[in-house]
């Protein structure tokens, strides 16, 4: 826990991105809408199109020391089994995860029914960290991953909203269980990517040997 402490401190000023999103453009993207007569629908909208956005900064930039610098074979060398990258992600999804709960305490002083928008938005977010920590190891680079990320987010959500079988996002409102069918395959396949890229590490960390 200390060395992910040391290396969220090094990011410096990106690290302020993710909160500068949750905690204050996001927010008021929700409150001018709903000044403006707008619902949980333009809010479930806002949301996925920021939050899952932002879900990999922190561990994409982490694993930019480990992929992007040199001597990272260094790194690998004196890198533990529980202190693996794998690990390092699902932590850093976890206290994403407790970021955005601090978000959705304030949209429920604005709306009914947003904790099953906040379980989409949670497995979303895990699906791009996912996604972010399995592409970095296949092509041993963050940058490609980055583009993909906010690509990603910024097609679907603009433009394939209704793509079922690629899109990770949901136009529909989140007011029931079963608005989340979606979300359980969603769920499964990130842990497939989370899985996929674990055997990356190992690999890497063996070739580092």
């Amino acid at each position: 826990m200390r060395r992910l402490y040391l290396e969220l401190k090094n990011q410096r000023f990106y690290y302020f991105a993710p909160p500068v999103i949750l905690f204050i453009l996001l927010p008021l993207a929700v409150l001018a809408s709903v000044k403006a007569g707008g619902r949980i629908a333009e809010c479930a909208t806002f949301s996925q199109w920021f939050i899952p956005s932002f879900a990999a900064w922190w561990p994409l930039f982490i694993l930019k020391e480990y992929l992007n610098s040199p001597g990272k074979e260094l790194l690998f060398v004196y890198k533990s089994g529980r202190d693996s990258l794998f690990f390092r992600m699902i932590g850093l999804w976890a206290f994403y995860v407790l970021h955005v709960v601090i978000l959705f305490i304030y949209f429920a002083s604005l709306f009914e029914f947003v904790w099953f928008l906040f379980i989409a938005i949670i497995i979303q977010s895990m699906f791009m960290i996912a996604l972010g920590y399995f592409l970095s190891l296949l092509f041993q680079n963050t940058f490609i991953p980055l583009i993909i990320n906010f690509a990603y987010s910024s097609i679907f959500n603009l433009a394939l909203f209704h793509s079922p079988l690629i899109s990770i996002f949901k136009i529909s409102p989140f007011s029931n269980a079963e608005s989340l069918n979606k979300f359980i395959a969603v769920a499964i396949i990130a842990c497939i990517l989370f899985y996929g890229g674990y055997q990356l590490e190992k690999r890497l960390y063996k070739n580092s040997i």
